[in-house]
């Protein structure tokens, strides 16, 4: 079984596939206005809760799944730490993606810019489709210079009020595009090398790190 989860912004997914990447359950929930602590309050009761729906137990889990970042500095370090201790406890592998990866296959790579929401309002995680591993930290007078004809944002982005967002495309990342990447992929972290998996949280201070997985 494949175990995915997303807790990069303030909603939360998770999602139960067979091992050849078919989505066979999902479970979606994002936080109320001022609402808190939806990932970590809720993250490992609901995985438990469809894990029973399907009849196994997390001994049946080979691979997770999770976005690494980058997003929230507090999410992505619940969803990190919870799949490292399910993958030690399992022996499971741990695949790292990126939102930007998984909207652009879920775009069927066609070329564009992915912008996802920055830590702040004015700061944004940008990447071209062609290398959607390669992630900048953008300013919003940066988002403005963008010659792209298709920008595709993230739909947490909708709300936003940045003319970019008024003629563009809102993906969010798919548990079924997840669930696909997990399964073929040939190099999944195991073993004591998930010690040294860090979320990927770009900053102003780090800005100039992009993102090679």
């Amino acid at each position: 079984m494949i175990l995915l989860f997303d807790t990069s912004t303030s909603h939360l997914s998770i999602g139960l596939a067979s091992d050849d990447g078919e989505l066979l359950r999902e479970y979606n929930a994002t936080a109320a206005p001022g609402e808190r602590g939806i990932h970590d309050a809720r993250l490992a009761l609901e995985c438990a809760r469809l894990l029973a729906e399907a009849g196994v137990t997390a001994a049946h889990i080979k691979r997770i799944g999770l976005i690494i970042g980058p997003g929230s500095f507090t999410g992505l370090r619940i969803g990190l730490t919870f799949a490292k201790g399910l993958a030690f406890a399992t022996g499971a592998g741990i695949v790292a993606l990126t939102p930007h990866e998984v909207m652009s296959k879920e775009f069927d790579n066609a070329e564009c810019e992915i912008i996802v929401p920055g830590y702040r309002e004015d700061l944004f995680y940008q990447s071209n489709s062609g290398s959607p591993k390669d992630i900048k930290l953008i300013s919003s007078e940066e988002l403005s210079l963008l010659k792209a004809s298709l920008i595709l944002a993230h739909e947490s982005l909708q709300e936003h009020s940045h003319p970019a967002f008024k003629d563009c495309s809102f993906l969010s990342t798919s548990l079924a595009i997840m669930s696909v990447m997990t399964s073929t992929n040939s190099t999944p972290i195991s073993g004591f090398a998930i010690d040294s998996l860090e979320p990927l949280y770009l900053t102003e201070f780090n800005v100039g790190k992009a993102f090679k997985a």
